[in-house]
């Protein structure tokens, strides 16, 4: 193994000193293929995390293709010396199924860079996740398709493709040219999911992995009421109640707030903050339009199921989806008018929606990818053909940004999102969606200053090494 690929794993490791103690074990999952009597990489994580509540998958074999998941315990150091037999040309031995090895193509080195301590797809979900990346070989070198997913489907327990046996597995979906192996290292505080907020009293609760000190861990709070924060502090972990709850050792915390107000909660350890998490009275709106969705869709399962609907889609999915984009933006703000849904009108515009302040938000829908049936294309010429009827107007002024909404993840679409940056288009995805049912956008609902913020997103996400997502 190479210094610079031990170096990037001790600087891993070294970000994640103050909380180690937290991951007594670690959950190895792994695509591979059997060569002599190695198991090679295609795509590898190791998930440290303080527990695993779901059991480890069974072994899954089809052809010369493999899939599995490991359990391992004795802390980091056991972990650390995995992660370096993996990268090493021994590799790591599996009892009664072989070595797991990365390899690198022929007089090239596995290639790694330094750790990524705020991983995008954690922040996205209010999740501290820090992320050790090693590539090694072309995949097209060990597989071929579509041979491969052929080779599945016919499998005893079929697959479609390997995207979705990655996904089964806890790999992702992406497509990747390279194989890879990813160290994960969960959060090792969180907001307690049970916690409440009702008729003025909110009860906060933080979790803490059982072998760290609650001394050096903090509850940290945000009171909103009507979109702006009317109270803001924490709470050291020794000064919580803490006790066994749900099933959970807990620590809570009794907080008078204002009627309707949305709480943020904030779990930290070693003065870092770990996980993110939002409470709202379910029965109390101060958003006047989401309290008539609520209204029309009292569960909620209406609404969130048309929004991230089961793929692939089936029946009139597409035209759910696009309705219930527009019943989102209007519950966010701004006044839309839904074309796509009429055979008449669909090669308009799928969703044209105007802010209090007149700007115009011209939406693209689609359930698959971004450049599916020239999506992008289609869109790019609508913004444009828009922007010519309104200079012709004498509205020049008028501002318009041009949006796509996937209901894929963001890895399922990752390829087609420097296209969309490219091209001046905005991409919303699944897990935007989620943040959105999920958080206080739809309690407090400010247009004009969503449409503010998505400007600035899309001027990042243009930049060369800027995100690409909202």
């Amino acid at each position: 193994m190479k210094p610079h690929v031990q170096k990037m794993i001790a600087a891993f490791f070294e970000a994640i000193e103050p909380w180690k103690s937290a991951y007594a074990k670690a959950r190895l999952t792994f695509i591979a293929v059997k060569r002599d009597e190695s198991l090679v990489i295609l795509a590898a994580r190791m998930y440290l995390s303080a527990v695993f509540r779901d059991p480890t998958k069974d072994w899954f074999e089809a052809g010369d293709l493999v899939a599995g998941q490991v359990e391992l315990s004795g802390g980091v150091a056991v972990f650390v010396q995995a992660i370096e037999q993996i990268a090493s040309h021994d590799g790591f031995e599996i009892p009664e199924q072989g070595k797991l090895v990365l390899r690198s193509e022929d007089n090239q080195n596995i290639s790694v860079g330094p750790p990524d301590l705020l991983h995008a797809e954690g922040l996205n979900q209010g999740n501290r996740l820090a992320v050790l990346t090693m590539c090694g070989a072309r995949r097209d070198l060990l597989t071929q398709q579509p041979q491969t997913d052929w080779m599945l489907k016919a499998a005893k327990i079929p697959f479609d493709s390997l995207s979705e046996l990655g996904v089964e597995y806890g790999l992702g979906a992406a497509p990747n040219t390279q194989t890879t192996v990813e160290v994960v290292a969960n959060t090792a505080s969180e907001v307690w999911l049970p916690s409440s907020v009702k008729d003025g009293k909110a009860v906060l609760g933080l979790w803490l992995a059982p072998n760290l000190d609650r001394s050096n861990a903090r509850l940290g709070y945000r009171v909103l009421d009507k979109g702006v924060v009317v109270n803001r502090g924490s709470v050291d972990g020794s000064k919580l109640d803490w006790g066994e709850r749900l099933g959970d050792v807990v620590g809570q915390l009794p907080l008078e707030v204002p009627r309707g107000a949305v709480v943020q909660c904030i779990a930290s350890y070693a003065g870092h903050a770990h996980h993110l998490r939002l409470f709202a009275d379910p029965e109390t709106y101060q958003n006047a339009r989401a309290a008539v969705l609520f209204n029309v869709d009292q569960t909620g399962k209406l609404l969130r199921g048309y929004l991230l609907p089961d793929l692939p889609p089936k029946g009139k999915a597409a035209d759910d989806f696009e309705s219930a984009v527009a019943w989102m933006l209007w519950g966010l703000g701004f006044a839309p008018v839904s074309f796509g849904t009429s055979p008449k009108t669909r090669d308009a515009f799928d969703i044209l929606a105007v802010s209090p302040r007149g700007d115009f938000v011209v939406v693209e829908c689609t359930l698959g990818l971004l450049r599916a049936e020239s999506k992008l294309s289609k869109l790019s010429a609508r913004e444009a053909a828009l922007r010519k009827m309104l200079a012709t107007s004498g509205l020049q002024h008028v501002r318009i940004l041009p949006v796509i909404v996937t209901a894929m993840t963001r890895d399922e679409v990752k390829a087609d999102l420097r296209a969309a940056a490219e091209t001046g288009v905005l991409v919303l995805s699944r897990e935007d969606i989620e943040a959105v049912l999920a958080g206080e956008r739809l309690r407090f609902a400010n247009a004009d200053q969503l449409f503010e913020q998505a400007l600035l997103n899309l001027a990042e996400s243009q930049e060369p090494n800027g995100p690409l997502m909202l």
